[in-house]
């Protein structure tokens, strides 16, 4: 197998293991779909360019999300700006929108985002990689220093918060 052929397969490998998760994140982290999407695609164009130069990647899973939150800061620091993005302008909606749907949709989930600064940050960080990034028990125990069993507790009381708070 040459080197661009194995390039291609380990970016391949690491897209399809990451797409999802990664627009998951960036989606929860911005509430917008189009902004999550142009996010995404520049953070795995971002991993190949790197790839392609021949820089070796240790850590692909490290190296998406430090770029995402790098790609995050730059977008809130132009739009501190003053920048105006296209998807904002009222001209440029799609009139087929349900606007009330995504209305319901945008307020249930900033209650949920509401709800979870309320909780410690254990909780909260517990909760986002769990059911935002969707790894697996052992993974957010392993990020937060805890044992497996520790981690489900942990997941149970902030979930069972942060439904209290919903509720209220």
């Amino acid at each position: 197998m040459d080197k661009q052929n194995f390039k291609e397969q380990f970016f391949s490998q690491i897209y399809e293991e990451n797409i999802e998760k990664i627009y998951r994140f960036i989606l929860f982290k911005t509430n917008s779909e189009p902004l999550a999407q142009d996010l995404t695609a520049e953070t795995f164009s971002r991993l190949w360019a790197q790839s392609s130069k021949g820089i070796e990647i240790k850590n692909p899973s490290g190296f998406l999300y430090k770029t995402i939150r790098n790609l995050l800061v730059d977008h809130y620091r132009f739009r501190e700006r003053g920048a105006i993005s296209l998807d904002d302008m009222d001209f440029m909606k799609d009139e087929n929108q349900e606007v009330e749907e995504a209305a319901i949709k945008n307020d249930d989930l900033n209650k949920v985002k509401v709800a979870l600064t309320s909780l410690n940050d254990s909780y909260r960080q517990a909760i986002s990689l769990y059911y935002i990034e969707q790894e697996s028990i052992s993974d957010v125990a392993k990020s937060l220093g805890k044992s497996e069993g520790a981690t489900r507790v942990l997941l149970h009381r902030g979930i069972k918060k942060l439904k209290r708070h919903l509720e209220a």
